[in-house]
C-alpha cells in the first residue's frame, strides 16, 4: 500500500533516518511503556468484535419480523374487502324488502283499482318495481359470489402468516440462543480485563479507556506502518499511522521507539505504536 498522495507526511527519508533509527534502537529499553497496553487492546478489540456481532444479530430478526408484518397487513386488506362486501350486500338485501313490500302495496292497490286505466298504471309501476329488484337481486349475487372468492383469498392469507410466525419463532429462538452464547462470552472476556490493567500506568490507562469509549471499531492503539516510495532521488522511506493514514515526523518516530513517552497520533488521537526495526 503506497502512502495517498492526498495526505500531508511529516516522515523523512530513509537516508536520514538511519542514523537516528540505529541509535534508538540501541537505546531502546526492554519494556515500553507502550508494551503493556497491547495485550489489554487485543482483550478489547476481541469485546468490540462480539458486541459487534451480538448487536447485528436483532437486525436479522427484522427482516422476519418485518415479513410477518406484510403477511398480517395482506390478511387485514383482504378481511376488510370482505366486510365491506358483506355490508353493501346487507344493504342490498335491505332494498330487495322493500321492493317487495312496495309491489306488496301495489298489487293491494292495483286490486282495489276501478278503472281499467287505474289498474294499468299500477301494473307499470309493478313491472318497474319488479325490474328494479331483480337488478339489485343480480347485484347481490355478484356481491356475495366476490365474498367467496375473497374468503378462499382470505384462507390462503391466514396460512402465508400462520407460516410467517412459524419462520420468526424458530429464528428468534435461534438468534436469543446466539444472543446468549456471545453475553456469555463477553462477560467472560471482560472479567479478564482487570488482570491486564493492573500492570499499565493509570494516567495511560486513562488516556487509553478514554480513547478507546470513543472510537467505534474498537482500536485505541494504532501500529505505525512503514512505505517505501520511488521519487526523484532514488528510495525514499516514510512512516504513517495506520488508524488514520496521516504521516508522522523521524522524530517522533524516534521516541517511540525510546518508549520514554507514549505518543498520540496528531490526528485520531490514537496512541501510537511502533515496533523496533528488525535486525539484520
Amino acid at each position: 500500500m503506497a502512502p495517498d498522495p492526498g495526505l500531508v507526511y511529516h516522515g523523512a527519508p530513509e537516508r536520514g533516518l538511519k542514523m537516528g533509527l540505529a541509535i534508538a534502537e540501541k537505546r531502546m529499553p526492554p519494556t515500553r511503556k507502550i508494551d503493556a497496553l497491547l495485550p489489554l487492546q487485543e482483550l478489547d478489540l476481541a469485546i468490540h468484535r462480539l458486541r459487534v456481532r451480538r448487536d447485528e444479530l436483532p437486525r436479522k430478526l427484522a427482516g422476519v419480523e418485518e415479513k410477518v408484518a406484510r403477511a398480517k397487513t395482506s390478511l387485514d386488506a383482504v378481511a376488510a374487502e370482505i366486510k365491506a362486501l358483506k355490508l353493501e350486500a346487507a344493504k342490498r338485501e335491505s332494498s330487495v324488502k322493500e321492493f317487495d313490500d312496495r309491489i306488496l302495496k301495489l298489487t293491494v292497490q292495483a286490486n282495489q283499482a276501478r278503472k281499467n286505466d287505474e289498474y294499468q298504471v299500477f301494473l307499470k309501476e309493478i313491472s318497474g318495481a319488479k325490474a328494479e329488484k331483480s337488478r339489485i337481486e343480480d347485484g347481490q349475487l355478484d356481491l356475495l359470489y366476490q365474498v367467496d372468492e375473497k374468503a378462499k383469498l382470505e384462507k390462503l392469507r391466514v396460512e402465508d402468516l400462520k407460516s410467517a410466525e412459524q419462520e420468526h419463532a424458530v429464528e428468534k429462538r435461534k438468534i436469543e440462543a446466539e444472543i446468549a452464547e456471545l453475553d456469555g462470552q463477553i462477560a467472560a472476556a471482560e472479567g479478564n480485563r482487570p488482570g491486564l490493567t493492573g500492570g499499565v500506568d493509570r494516567e495511560i490507562l486513562a488516556a487509553y479507556d478514554r480513547i478507546l469509549a470513543a472510537k467505534d471499531d474498537g482500536l485505541a492503539i494504532a501500529p505505525v506502518g512503514k512505505y517505501d516510495v520511488i521519487e526523484d532521488e532514488g528510495k525514499a522511506t516514510y512512516w504513517q499511522c495506520e488508524g488514520c493514514n496521516v504521516g508522522i515526523t523521524s522524530q517522533d518516530l524516534n521516541v517511540l521507539l525510546l518508549g520514554k513517552d507514549v505518543l498520540c497520533c496528531r490526528n485520531c488521537s490514537r496512541i501510537l505504536y511502533a515496533k523496533a526495526p528488525e535486525k539484520k
